[in-house]
Protein backbone atom coordinates (compact mmCIF):
# COMPACT_ATOMS: atom_id res chain seq x y z
CA UNK A 1 0.00 0.00 0.00
CA UNK A 2 1.25 3.38 -0.97
CA UNK A 3 0.49 6.45 1.14
CA UNK A 4 0.39 9.49 -0.83
CA UNK A 5 1.11 12.73 0.89
CA UNK A 6 -1.76 14.86 1.63
CA UNK A 7 -4.46 17.18 3.75
CA UNK A 8 -5.39 13.38 4.76
CA UNK A 9 -8.02 13.89 8.66
CA UNK A 10 -7.11 11.41 11.59
CA UNK A 11 -9.66 9.42 10.62
CA UNK A 12 -8.58 8.78 7.16
CA UNK A 13 -4.78 8.33 8.76
CA UNK A 14 -6.00 5.24 11.34
CA UNK A 15 -8.07 3.93 8.65
CA UNK A 16 -4.95 3.63 6.32
CA UNK A 17 -3.18 2.10 9.74
CA UNK A 18 -5.92 -0.66 10.24
CA UNK A 19 -5.94 -1.46 6.54
CA UNK A 20 -1.80 -1.86 6.71
CA UNK A 21 -2.70 -4.10 9.56
CA UNK A 22 -4.59 -6.28 8.06
CA UNK A 23 -2.56 -6.91 5.19
CA UNK A 24 0.54 -7.78 7.67
CA UNK A 25 -1.55 -10.24 9.64
CA UNK A 26 -2.51 -11.99 6.50
CA UNK A 27 0.87 -12.17 5.11
CA UNK A 28 2.49 -13.18 8.70
CA UNK A 29 -0.69 -15.97 8.37
CA UNK A 30 0.71 -16.58 4.90
CA UNK A 31 3.93 -17.08 5.77
CA UNK A 32 3.19 -19.42 8.59
CA UNK A 33 1.11 -21.80 6.80
CA UNK A 34 3.86 -21.92 3.75
CA UNK A 35 6.46 -22.84 6.70
CA UNK A 36 4.26 -25.36 8.06
CA UNK A 37 3.98 -27.25 4.60
CA UNK A 38 8.10 -26.73 4.63
CA UNK A 39 8.22 -28.26 7.75
CA UNK A 40 6.07 -31.43 6.59
CA UNK A 41 7.78 -31.59 3.30
CA UNK A 42 11.94 -31.80 5.36
CA UNK A 43 10.05 -34.09 7.65
CA UNK A 44 8.90 -36.82 4.86
CA UNK A 45 12.19 -36.13 3.30
CA UNK A 46 14.33 -36.65 6.51
CA UNK A 47 15.80 -33.33 6.23
CA UNK A 48 16.57 -31.17 8.78
CA UNK A 49 13.91 -29.16 9.46
CA UNK A 50 15.16 -25.85 11.47
CA UNK A 51 17.78 -24.09 9.31
CA UNK A 52 19.25 -21.30 11.60
CA UNK A 53 22.03 -20.31 8.94
CA UNK A 54 18.60 -19.56 6.39
CA UNK A 55 17.35 -17.88 9.62
CA UNK A 56 20.27 -15.47 10.54
CA UNK A 57 20.23 -14.64 5.80
CA UNK A 58 17.31 -13.54 6.07
CA UNK A 59 17.67 -11.08 8.65
CA UNK A 60 20.59 -9.66 7.21
CA UNK A 61 18.75 -9.56 4.03
CA UNK A 62 15.91 -7.68 5.59
CA UNK A 63 18.10 -5.21 7.97
CA UNK A 64 20.25 -4.72 4.29
CA UNK A 65 17.14 -3.37 2.35
CA UNK A 66 15.12 -1.72 5.63
CA UNK A 67 15.18 2.16 4.53
CA UNK A 68 12.45 3.25 6.68
CA UNK A 69 12.19 4.79 10.16
CA UNK A 70 12.02 0.81 11.62
CA UNK A 71 15.17 0.55 14.08
CA UNK A 72 17.54 -2.62 13.30
CA UNK A 73 16.82 -3.72 17.27
CA UNK A 74 13.21 -3.41 16.28
CA UNK A 75 13.57 -5.26 12.95
CA UNK A 76 15.85 -8.02 14.39
CA UNK A 77 12.92 -8.81 17.09
CA UNK A 78 9.95 -8.71 15.28
CA UNK A 79 11.73 -10.88 12.78
CA UNK A 80 13.29 -13.07 15.10
CA UNK A 81 9.37 -13.59 16.82
CA UNK A 82 7.94 -14.47 13.62
CA UNK A 83 10.93 -17.45 13.08
CA UNK A 84 9.99 -18.57 16.54
CA UNK A 85 6.78 -18.70 15.75
CA UNK A 86 7.33 -20.59 12.40
CA UNK A 87 9.88 -22.92 14.22
CA UNK A 88 6.93 -24.08 17.06
CA UNK A 89 4.62 -24.53 13.85
CA UNK A 90 6.74 -26.97 12.06
CA UNK A 91 8.24 -28.77 15.17
CA UNK A 92 5.02 -30.36 16.20
CA UNK A 93 5.14 -32.32 13.53
CA UNK A 94 7.58 -34.16 14.51
CA UNK A 95 5.70 -36.49 16.80
CA UNK A 96 3.87 -37.61 14.09
CA UNK A 97 7.05 -39.13 12.76
CA UNK A 98 8.84 -40.28 15.55
CA UNK A 99 10.13 -43.78 15.39
CA UNK A 100 12.99 -45.82 14.72
CA UNK A 101 15.53 -44.38 12.80
CA UNK A 102 13.66 -40.53 13.05
CA UNK A 103 15.28 -37.16 13.67
CA UNK A 104 16.07 -37.05 17.53
CA UNK A 105 14.45 -33.37 18.42
CA UNK A 106 16.86 -31.34 20.92
CA UNK A 107 15.69 -27.86 22.45
CA UNK A 108 16.72 -24.71 24.50
CA UNK A 109 14.16 -23.58 26.89
CA UNK A 110 13.95 -20.12 28.76
CA UNK A 111 12.48 -16.94 28.36
CA UNK A 112 13.96 -14.70 26.92
CA UNK A 113 15.55 -17.30 24.47
CA UNK A 114 15.02 -16.03 21.02
CA UNK A 115 18.67 -14.39 21.16
CA UNK A 116 20.49 -17.77 21.71
CA UNK A 117 23.14 -19.13 19.21
CA UNK A 118 22.76 -22.96 20.96
CA UNK A 119 21.05 -23.92 18.03
CA UNK A 120 23.21 -22.77 15.58
CA UNK A 121 26.25 -24.56 17.56
CA UNK A 122 24.23 -27.73 18.07
CA UNK A 123 22.91 -28.01 13.93
CA UNK A 124 26.30 -27.46 12.86
CA UNK A 125 27.50 -30.35 15.20
CA UNK A 126 25.01 -32.52 14.32
CA UNK A 127 25.33 -32.18 10.22
CA UNK A 128 29.29 -32.10 11.01
CA UNK A 129 29.37 -35.59 12.67
CA UNK A 130 26.69 -37.08 10.98
CA UNK A 131 23.91 -37.32 13.23
CA UNK A 132 20.29 -37.21 12.86
CA UNK A 133 19.61 -34.55 15.47
CA UNK A 134 18.19 -31.29 15.30
CA UNK A 135 18.09 -28.33 17.79
CA UNK A 136 15.42 -26.30 18.40
CA UNK A 137 15.08 -22.47 20.54
CA UNK A 138 11.56 -22.25 22.82
CA UNK A 139 10.20 -19.85 25.32
CA UNK A 140 9.26 -21.05 27.88
CA UNK A 141 7.41 -19.52 30.57
CA UNK A 142 5.65 -22.85 32.28
CA UNK A 143 8.61 -24.84 33.07
CA UNK A 144 6.40 -27.93 34.79
CA UNK A 145 3.75 -28.31 31.79
CA UNK A 146 6.85 -27.68 29.37
CA UNK A 147 8.50 -30.92 30.71
CA UNK A 148 5.80 -32.57 30.77
CA UNK A 149 4.92 -31.67 26.86
CA UNK A 150 8.78 -32.54 26.70
CA UNK A 151 8.51 -35.95 28.00
CA UNK A 152 4.98 -36.82 26.11
CA UNK A 153 6.42 -35.50 22.64
CA UNK A 154 9.84 -37.71 23.40
CA UNK A 155 12.10 -34.86 23.28
CA UNK A 156 15.74 -36.33 23.32
CA UNK A 157 17.66 -33.49 25.08
CA UNK A 158 17.02 -30.22 26.83
CA UNK A 159 19.11 -27.11 27.56
CA UNK A 160 17.83 -25.28 30.10
CA UNK A 161 18.51 -21.59 30.43
CA UNK A 162 17.52 -18.22 32.44
CA UNK A 163 14.95 -18.27 34.38
CA UNK A 164 14.70 -21.94 34.51
CA UNK A 165 17.99 -23.75 35.63
CA UNK A 166 16.36 -24.36 39.71
CA UNK A 167 12.90 -24.57 39.35
CA UNK A 168 13.14 -27.23 36.42
CA UNK A 169 14.73 -29.41 39.20
CA UNK A 170 11.45 -30.46 40.50
CA UNK A 171 10.03 -31.41 37.16
CA UNK A 172 12.71 -34.16 36.50
CA UNK A 173 13.11 -37.59 37.61
CA UNK A 174 16.18 -37.72 38.49
CA UNK A 175 19.09 -35.35 39.17
CA UNK A 176 22.80 -36.03 38.77
CA UNK A 177 24.50 -36.21 42.17
CA UNK A 178 26.89 -33.03 41.36
CA UNK A 179 23.80 -30.45 39.47
CA UNK A 180 21.76 -32.15 42.67
CA UNK A 181 24.98 -30.82 44.72
CA UNK A 182 25.21 -27.82 42.82
CA UNK A 183 21.29 -26.85 42.77
CA UNK A 184 20.48 -26.07 39.53
CA UNK A 185 20.43 -28.07 35.98
CA UNK A 186 21.37 -26.93 32.23
CA UNK A 187 20.94 -30.01 30.67
CA UNK A 188 18.31 -32.81 30.40
CA UNK A 189 18.74 -36.23 29.07
CA UNK A 190 15.86 -38.42 28.13
CA UNK A 191 17.10 -41.89 29.29
CA UNK A 192 14.32 -43.96 27.58
CA UNK A 193 11.71 -42.05 29.14
CA UNK A 194 12.95 -40.73 32.36
CA UNK A 195 14.55 -37.18 32.39
CA UNK A 196 17.98 -37.47 34.14
CA UNK A 197 19.61 -33.35 35.14
CA UNK A 198 22.95 -32.61 34.75
CA UNK A 199 24.99 -29.40 34.96
CA UNK A 200 27.31 -28.21 32.25
CA UNK A 201 27.92 -25.06 33.42
CA UNK A 202 30.53 -25.76 35.71
CA UNK A 203 32.72 -27.52 33.56
CA UNK A 204 32.56 -24.62 30.45
CA UNK A 205 33.31 -22.10 32.95
CA UNK A 206 36.36 -23.29 34.74
CA UNK A 207 37.81 -24.85 31.66
CA UNK A 208 37.47 -21.01 30.36
CA UNK A 209 38.75 -19.63 33.54
CA UNK A 210 41.59 -22.28 33.18
CA UNK A 211 42.78 -21.37 30.00
CA UNK A 212 43.59 -18.10 31.26
CA UNK A 213 44.96 -17.93 34.97
CA UNK A 214 45.22 -20.92 37.38
CA UNK A 215 41.70 -20.47 39.91
CA UNK A 216 43.69 -22.65 42.57
CA UNK A 217 44.31 -20.04 45.66
CA UNK A 218 42.40 -17.00 44.12
CA UNK A 219 39.79 -15.36 45.27
CA UNK A 220 36.84 -14.82 42.58
CA UNK A 221 34.31 -12.38 42.61
CA UNK A 222 31.13 -13.35 41.01
CA UNK A 223 28.22 -11.08 40.07
CA UNK A 224 25.14 -12.48 40.41
CA UNK A 225 23.06 -15.36 42.29
CA UNK A 226 21.25 -17.50 39.90
CA UNK A 227 21.77 -21.00 38.39
CA UNK A 228 24.99 -19.95 36.55
CA UNK A 229 26.66 -18.43 39.37
CA UNK A 230 25.40 -21.27 41.32
CA UNK A 231 27.33 -23.48 39.04
CA UNK A 232 30.46 -21.57 38.51
CA UNK A 233 30.90 -20.81 42.75
CA UNK A 234 30.41 -24.43 42.57
CA UNK A 235 33.52 -24.78 40.14
CA UNK A 236 35.72 -22.25 41.37
CA UNK A 237 35.43 -23.88 44.90
CA UNK A 238 36.33 -27.16 43.34
CA UNK A 239 39.24 -26.04 41.78
CA UNK A 240 40.71 -24.54 44.62
CA UNK A 241 39.80 -20.99 44.94
CA UNK A 242 37.72 -19.06 47.41
CA UNK A 243 34.52 -17.33 46.45
CA UNK A 244 32.95 -14.13 46.90
CA UNK A 245 28.88 -13.32 45.75
CA UNK A 246 28.24 -9.85 44.92
CA UNK A 247 24.38 -9.16 44.11
CA UNK A 248 21.41 -6.61 44.35
CA UNK A 249 19.31 -8.44 45.76
CA UNK A 250 20.53 -9.24 49.59
CA UNK A 251 18.30 -11.98 50.18
CA UNK A 252 18.95 -13.98 47.28
CA UNK A 253 22.83 -13.55 47.42
CA UNK A 254 23.10 -14.40 51.02
CA UNK A 255 21.77 -17.54 50.22
CA UNK A 256 23.84 -18.61 47.65
CA UNK A 257 26.83 -16.98 49.64
CA UNK A 258 25.64 -19.89 52.19
CA UNK A 259 25.13 -22.73 50.18
CA UNK A 260 28.52 -22.17 48.75
CA UNK A 261 30.12 -21.17 52.12
CA UNK A 262 31.36 -17.85 50.09
CA UNK A 263 31.33 -14.41 51.32
CA UNK A 264 28.42 -12.02 50.25
CA UNK A 265 28.58 -8.10 49.96
CA UNK A 266 25.43 -6.18 48.77
CA UNK A 267 26.25 -4.23 45.55
CA UNK A 268 25.31 -1.47 46.19
CA UNK A 269 27.54 -1.79 48.84
CA UNK A 270 30.73 -2.72 46.91
CA UNK A 271 33.58 0.18 47.00
CA UNK A 272 36.05 -2.13 45.69
CA UNK A 273 36.56 -5.65 44.28
CA UNK A 274 38.86 -7.69 46.46
CA UNK A 275 39.54 -10.56 44.75
CA UNK A 276 41.78 -11.51 41.49
CA UNK A 277 38.93 -13.07 39.35
CA UNK A 278 35.64 -11.58 38.89
CA UNK A 279 33.34 -13.25 37.20
CA UNK A 280 29.56 -12.03 35.64
CA UNK A 281 27.08 -14.12 35.54
CA UNK A 282 24.09 -11.64 34.99
CA UNK A 283 22.52 -10.96 31.68
CA UNK A 284 23.13 -7.48 32.12
CA UNK A 285 25.24 -5.86 28.73
CA UNK A 286 23.09 -9.04 26.47
CA UNK A 287 22.23 -8.27 23.37
CA UNK A 288 20.26 -5.77 22.38
CA UNK A 289 21.21 -3.87 25.68
CA UNK A 290 24.83 -4.25 25.63
CA UNK A 291 25.56 -0.89 26.44
CA UNK A 292 24.85 -1.79 30.20
CA UNK A 293 27.09 -2.90 32.96
CA UNK A 294 26.64 -5.09 35.83
CA UNK A 295 28.51 -2.72 37.93
CA UNK A 296 30.57 0.43 37.89
CA UNK A 297 33.63 0.63 35.74
CA UNK A 298 35.57 2.59 38.76
CA UNK A 299 35.58 -0.87 40.67
CA UNK A 300 37.79 -2.28 38.05
CA UNK A 301 41.74 -2.38 38.58
CA UNK A 302 44.31 -3.23 35.96
CA UNK A 303 45.51 -6.08 37.89
CA UNK A 304 42.12 -8.18 37.45
CA UNK A 305 41.25 -11.14 35.45
CA UNK A 306 37.81 -10.11 34.28
CA UNK A 307 35.06 -12.46 32.71
CA UNK A 308 31.89 -12.36 31.21
CA UNK A 309 29.25 -15.69 31.01
CA UNK A 310 27.32 -13.43 27.92
CA UNK A 311 28.65 -14.43 24.47
CA UNK A 312 26.18 -12.38 22.69
CA UNK A 313 28.29 -10.06 21.64
CA UNK A 314 31.41 -11.43 22.63
CA UNK A 315 33.29 -8.06 23.82
CA UNK A 316 30.31 -6.55 26.35
CA UNK A 317 30.81 -2.78 27.56
CA UNK A 318 31.98 -4.85 31.03
CA UNK A 319 34.66 -6.46 29.20
CA UNK A 320 35.53 -3.23 27.27
CA UNK A 321 36.03 -0.93 30.46
CA UNK A 322 38.32 -4.00 31.84
CA UNK A 323 40.43 -3.83 28.76
CA UNK A 324 40.84 0.04 28.81
CA UNK A 325 41.90 -0.55 32.80
CA UNK A 326 44.50 -2.66 31.79
CA UNK A 327 42.51 -6.47 33.17
CA UNK A 328 42.88 -9.37 31.34
CA UNK A 329 39.92 -10.50 29.66
CA UNK A 330 37.73 -13.79 29.03
CA UNK A 331 34.43 -13.29 26.43
CA UNK A 332 31.94 -15.86 27.18
CA UNK A 333 32.51 -17.82 23.79
CA UNK A 334 34.49 -20.38 25.46
CA UNK A 335 32.38 -21.02 28.42
CA UNK A 336 29.39 -21.75 25.88
CA UNK A 337 31.20 -23.90 23.91
CA UNK A 338 32.54 -26.07 26.47
CA UNK A 339 29.71 -26.32 28.37
CA UNK A 340 27.93 -27.37 24.69
CA UNK A 341 30.23 -29.66 23.79
CA UNK A 342 29.41 -31.84 27.45
CA UNK A 343 26.21 -31.72 26.56
CA UNK A 344 26.44 -32.98 22.87
CA UNK A 345 28.58 -35.65 24.02
CA UNK A 346 26.15 -36.69 26.82
CA UNK A 347 23.20 -36.48 24.14
CA UNK A 348 24.88 -38.42 21.06
CA UNK A 349 27.66 -40.41 22.55
CA UNK A 350 29.80 -38.65 20.14
CA UNK A 351 32.90 -36.82 21.09
CA UNK A 352 32.53 -33.09 20.44
CA UNK A 353 33.64 -31.62 17.26
CA UNK A 354 34.78 -28.37 19.33
CA UNK A 355 36.71 -26.25 16.93
CA UNK A 356 33.44 -26.99 14.52
CA UNK A 357 30.80 -25.36 17.14
CA UNK A 358 33.08 -22.76 18.18
CA UNK A 359 33.62 -21.84 14.25
CA UNK A 360 29.66 -21.77 14.16
CA UNK A 361 29.04 -19.22 17.34
CA UNK A 362 31.68 -16.99 15.58
CA UNK A 363 30.15 -17.11 12.58
CA UNK A 364 26.68 -16.40 13.43
CA UNK A 365 27.58 -13.31 16.27
CA UNK A 366 29.28 -11.55 13.07
CA UNK A 367 26.01 -11.21 11.27
CA UNK A 368 24.03 -10.45 14.04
Amino acid sequence: MTIQNSDKSLAEFRGLIDAIDAEILESINQRLKIAKKIGAVKIRKGAQVIDPERESALIERLMARNKGPLSRESLYHIFKEIITISRQIQTPQLNDYLGPGATAVYAVIGDPVSHSLSPVMHNRAFAHTGYNGVYIALRVGDIAAAVNGFRALGFKGISVTIPHKVSVMDCLDEVDARAREIGAVNTIVNCDGRLVGYNSDYLGAVKALADAVDIGGKTVVIIGAGGAARAIGFGIIRSGGRVVIINRSPEKGERLAEALNADFHPLSEVREIEGQVLVNTTPVGMFPHAEQMPLEKNLLRPDLVVMDIIYNPLTTRLLSEAARTGCRTINGLSMFVYQGAFQFELWTGEKAPLDVMKAAVESALQRV
